[in-house]
């Protein structure tokens, strides 16, 4: 199952993506998209950093 596929129902009719948390609907080219997007924005998003310089 991939990872896009777990918020999303498919209408095979209209060939849609809905989301399950938001009025989202799309393309199965439009949702890969996003989802490319968003894994760029949140990819540190449970990293811890102790520092942030140069020095650190």
């Amino acid at each position: 199952m991939r990872d896009l596929d777990i918020d999303m129902f498919y209408d095979a009719d209209k060939k849609e993506y809905y989301c399950l948390r938001c009025c989202y609907t799309g393309s199965e080219e439009d949702v890969q998209t996003k989802n490319q997007m968003a894994r760029f924005r949140y990819r540190a998003m449970l990293k811890r950093f102790d520092s942030f310089g140069r020095n650190g």
